[in-house]
């Protein structure tokens, strides 16, 4: 049978006709959602959807939902739901806010923008030694106060003198220039002594002239009651007593009623054994404890003021997602929403030097992101965020009761002054005290917006590619506008279990949707400075950033992956719990001072990265915002008629291994299984470069050489060749 669905489209409060919109419906089953139908509205805003097959009955009735979209699908009106039960359903008028239907700045659907604020000075900060270096220039002058959310915090074992300890964390190198000795270095040279600034040295300094500093960490737990849930079906699987048991169960007549007690006690001590373990394991993954015992020790000598509380904010799982917000706010006057966690694997500059020693003990791949720092009055809604999180973590008497005062507008500093949104996502259920049980999911709205918007191009580069509704809405937005260029920067292996295939998936349906328009590019770097008959070094750069840019009009930076659990919801973990399943995010936009202009921020964004991705450097070899190339798109096309010669010059050198420099550079994703391509050699051999020896003329490299900051020397060379 059909059900017909008719109504009204029409703008809140003037009541006026809305046509040419779209008005679609949903049906839900066990773990998907199925669109059932669509229309478009007409003559005064109506419209008529007719759908097949969703028909129930009194005793087993269907339902399905119906919403107003726009042209990249992102929802208008909230969800209203229809009986699949009723025939004909007149739903009379259907009614759009005007500020939930246009323009870029993010409503979640109430009508109203939040956080929006002007007179912002914004710095775009490239790569960890930029964004570490900044927080550090921040907390060296800082006077009253410092509040931190972070997903990890190095830190060394502590020691009452600073020069004794281990460092684990340097945010930023002071002269003399970092030279490491290498390990078979026949004169052992003594290590120069260094003073190099540390953030938990400098939040020290902080506390021992009486600031307040207040550290939040991510505190992943157990959750109540599905992760007890899951772990009560979970041990007895584990057992084998799964489809089994029952017939084993039902069979201990046969070999005597005796064995119950035995089979119930080893299930239940297995239960516990596993609650522990998991437990344990989920601690470990914290550095809650950590920072909590360094920072006491510090207290109890005397080197730090006793105004030091550091807190995990509890996610229980798999009901939450990661508190993966990364901020630090300086005396509520200055802030800085960080890409990286604190760890000294994402200090990396420009160049991506294969051997780093600023980059510590780590020995995996290089790592691009993005962070900003923001002066004025969005400080004061970042610290709001900051307080929302506080709040959730912390018992009543150490709860932030007042909200900080809005610090005044500037007029310039920085990059640029700007006019931002402060937008995220957050789980209703975990900040139900705040949101009352609805989500909030501001930054998947703040892209779609965007997306929606686009005319000539977009740019994005992030560590995980795999959300259908943002990979939905861009192949609607190249359908919908034939000259729509889409530019896309990825890692060659995100590093979460199944998405290098669902990536792969991702950007197949791109292509499909936009074919030539659509480019995605992986970004590498290059030794050519090796002994004599020896072949030049590549190796691929980790994406981690989350960051976009709209026709030089929006641009974002922040915490949010383009993935379920940082956007919407993870498909993995909702299916097991009640409701949505979403991490902590938080993302700045930064929007046109009037709608429609241009936003000088998103072409400086869009300059500086075109310059270190694409390697267009100045006479001081460092990436040229300022380089003609980047002025204007190459005649007759868009930035992908620059974006694909680069590339392709690239592949040139590298098939060569030509013994000269070749600055940052992407190559193209290749268009044929790409989510197998899951290591360096691998990927290089899809695009036709010959990494086999004894042939091979380039050498894929995977990983670095550590660097111990204690002895100055570099640790024992690893094999980086990727020989798999």
């Amino acid at each position: 049978m059909t059900t017909i669905v008719s109504g009204r489209v029409v703008e809140t409060g003037t009541g006026a006709a809305l046509d040419d919109m779209r008005v679609i419906a949903l049906g839900d089953w066990l773990l998907t959602t199925e669109k059932l139908g669509e229309a478009k509205t007409e003559n005064g805003g109506q419209f008529r959807l007719e759908i097949d097959g969703v028909n129930g009955t009194p005793l087993v009735p269907s339902s399905f939902r119906v919403r107003v979209v726009d042209v990249v699908g992102r929802p208008l009106t909230a969800d209203i739901d229809v009986p699949g039960t009723v025939a004909t359903h007149e739903m009379g008028d259907v009614k759009v806010a005007a500020a939930d239907k246009d323009g870029l700045q993010v409503t979640n659907l109430t009508g109203t923008a939040q956080f929006v604020s002007d007179g912002n000075a914004v710095r775009l900060l490239v790569d960890g030694a930029e964004a570490f270096g900044r927080i550090a220039e921040d907390m060296q002058g800082a006077k009253q106060s410092v509040n931190m959310v972070q997903l990890f915090f190095a830190l060394p074992e502590y020691d009452t003198f600073p020069a004794k300890e281990d460092p684990a964390l340097v945010f930023k190198f002071l002269p003399p220039d970092l030279v490491p000795i290498e390990p078979n270095d026949p004169s052992h040279p003594d290590p120069p002594d260094r003073n190099d600034l540390r953030p938990e040295r400098l939040l020290i300094d902080v506390a021992h002239a009486d600031g307040t500093i207040r550290i939040l960490l991510n505190e992943p737990a157990l959750g109540w009651p599905e992760g007890v849930f899951w772990l009560a079906v979970l041990t007895p699987l584990a057992l084998g007593l799964g489809l089994g048991g029952v017939a084993g169960i039902a069979a201990l007549a046969g070999v005597g009623i005796a064995f119950f007690p035995i089979l119930l006690a080893t299930t239940l001590i297995a239960y516990f054994v596993e609650a522990v373990l998991i437990s344990s394991t989920l601690e470990d993954t914290s550095d809650v404890e950590k920072v909590t015992a360094y920072f006491e020790e510090a207290i109890e000598d005397g080197s730090a003021g006793a105004d030091i509380t550091v807190r995990g904010l509890r996610q229980g799982l798999p009901q939450n997602g990661v508190l993966h917000c990364k901020m630090v706010i300086t005396d509520e006057q200055r802030a800085v929403v960080v890409g990286s966690p604190f760890s000294q694997r994402y200090f990396d500059a420009f160049n991506h030097r294969i051997d780093d020693p600023h980059r510590g003990s780590n020995t995996s791949d290089m790592v691009h992101d993005l962070s900003i720092s923001v002066v004025g009055p969005a400080v004061h809604d970042l610290f709001e965020t900051f307080r929302l999180y506080w709040n959730e973590a912390v018992v009543e008497n150490e709860e932030i009761d007042e909200p900080a005062a809005v610090p005044p507008e500037v007029t310039d500093g920085d990059d640029l002054v700007s006019k931002v949104q402060v937008v995220r996502t957050l789980s209703g259920r975990r900040f139900d005290k705040d949101l009352h049980g609805k989500n909030e999911k501001g930054i998947l709205e703040s892209y779609l917006r965007a997306f929606a918007t686009a005319e000539k191009y977009i740019y994005l580069e992030t560590q995980y590619f795999t959300d259908s509704v943002i990979t939905d809405a861009l192949c609607a937005a190249l359908k919908a506008k034939p000259s729509l260029e889409l530019i896309l920067v990825v890692p060659i292996k995100p590093d979460v279990i199944f998405y290098p295939r669902r990536q792969a998936k991702r950007i197949d349906q791109l292509r499909a949707a936009g074919g030539d328009r659509v480019g995605v590019f992986t970004r590498w770097t290059y030794n050519h400075n090796v002994p004599a008959g020896a072949r030049p070094w590549v190796a691929p750069v980790y994406i981690h950033a989350k960051g976009g840019i709209v026709d030089d009009s929006w641009a974002i930076v922040g915490s949010a992956n383009l993935d379920g659990l940082s956007l919407d919801h993870n498909l993995l973990l909702s299916p097991l719990s009640f409701g949505e399943t979403m991490a902590a995010e938080l993302n700045i936009s930064v929007i046109p001072p009037t709608p429609g202009q241009a936003a000088p921020f998103a072409e400086l964004m869009r300059r500086r990265l075109f310059a270190e991705h694409l390697g267009l450097v100045g006479v001081d070899g460092k990436p040229d915002p300022g380089h003609g190339g980047l002025d204007q798109p190459p005649a007759g096309g868009g930035w992908l008629g620059l974006w694909r010669p680069m590339a392709a010059e690239a592949l040139r050198h590298v098939t060569e291994a030509r013994h000269e420099p070749l600055n940052g550079f992407v190559l193209e994703y290749p268009k044929e299984d790409g989510g197998w391509l899951d290591r360096p050699r691998k990927h290089l051999n899809a695009l036709g470069v010959n990494v086999k020896l004894p042939g091979g003329l380039i050498r894929a490299v995977t990983g670095t050489r550590g660097f111990n900051f204690g002895t100055g020397e570099w640790n024992a060379t690893p094999e980086l060749e990727d020989i798999k």
